[in-house]
């Protein structure tokens, strides 16, 4: 019979053997995409962390807990928590970022003239680095099996991706309704790599509808698209859509604006909208109590918009906390999420 502390042993060499085995495979993968200039290590280190997981992780966790059965007092103490540490880390970089979940909102009093409609909306794919094919064909099976009238996407549809975006992105020809999007400062190089026009050129090649400086009449609604707040000029488009005196608020009670960041559609006039979407926030991504709010509003965003609905001057806003990772490969307490808004009478 193997005992413990063997276990404990080979746990610990295996998982160093995977620690190489992540830096190897990072090695490879790196080539292969898009980057951001000037920041090839902090890459390098991303694609580490996201390989280490699933290459050594399994050995981490049963070196500590082979280590428990080692070892007494504050030492086994000290292996206990970090054996916690470790399951949450593991289930925050392999389990939560997988669970894409369906949230659905009801937005009544919609204005006359209006149809009501079931929007899905979605933003922060960041397909490349962290959330990979897989993950994009799944995401599109789920689209489809929503019963809405359209899906608006609020930008960071990349992060790092491959090279070929047409062949990446192709999966989003499959989606079985109406798309409506923008672009987020991932998009724009702010930061992120020189991809903004084959990435509209890609997007567009597979039925996207890019609406950023425009206004499209659909069902009624009239959908405005805003640039990113960090990367385009949303405030020359927001004087050129929202002329002073031109636009009341019975004339804009039937906008849905549609843009990356939530600092944007603070720019917006007071009741310049029906409903505002935006996401850019990921919810905060990894919530912790406490410090994630303070994280947000002095990193992410001057609005207190993080996720879900909110009253506003504006009108109804309302920010998505997205499907995909940046920064680090992981979620915690805020699961990837499709929001279904159901707009009705």
């Amino acid at each position: 019979m193997v005992s413990a502390r063997t276990i404990e042993r080979w746990s610990w060499r295996l998982f160093a053997l995977g620690l190489v085995a992540a830096a190897v495979v990072s090695y490879w993968d790196y080539p292969q995409r898009w980057h951001t200039p000037g920041y090839w290590l902090r890459n390098l280190i991303m694609y580490w962390l996201y390989w280490a997981p699933r290459l050594a992780g399994v050995f981490m966790l049963t070196g500590f807990v082979s280590r428990l059965w080692n070892v007494r007092g504050g030492q086994r103490l000290l292996a206990m928590l970090m054996t916690v540490g470790t399951l949450i880390g593991l289930w925050s970089s392999l389990v939560e970022p997988q669970q894409l979940r369906v949230r659905e909102t009801v937005v009544s009093g919609i204005p006359a003239g209006a149809e009501p409609v079931r929007l899905a909306v979605i933003a922060d794919v960041h397909w490349g680095l962290f959330f990979r094919d897989g993950q994009l064909r799944s995401l599109v099976e789920r689209l489809n099996a929503l019963d809405v009238d359209a899906v608006l996407v609020a930008g960071d549809w990349t992060h790092e991706p491959t090279r070929d975006l047409k062949a990446g992105l192709a999966p989003l020809a499959d989606i079985r309704h109406p798309v409506f999007g923008v672009l987020g400062n991932h998009d724009v190089e702010s930061p992120g790599p020189p991809l903004t026009a084959p990435l509209r050129e890609a997007l567009q090649a597979h039925g996207v509808q890019l609406i950023e400086g425009v206004e499209v009449v659909w069902k009624g609604w009239s959908l405005v698209g805003l640039d990113d707040h960090w990367g385009g000029s949303p405030g020359s488009q927001i004087t050129r859509l929202w002329p002073a005196g031109a636009i009341t608020p019975s004339t804009a009670s039937n906008r849905i604006v549609l843009a990356h960041q939530p600092d944007t559609l603070a720019l917006i006039p007071p009741k310049g909208a029906y409903l505002a979407i935006a996401g850019h926030t990921h919810g905060g991504q990894i919530w912790i109590p406490g410090f994630t709010p303070w994280w947000l509003r002095n990193t992410n965003s001057e609005q207190p918009w993080w996720n879900g609905r909110y009253a506003s001057a504006v009108g109804h806003i309302f920010v998505t906390p997205g499907v995909g990772t940046v920064g680090l490969p992981a979620r915690l307490g805020v699961r990837p999420t499709i929001d279904l808004l159901a707009l009705q009478r």
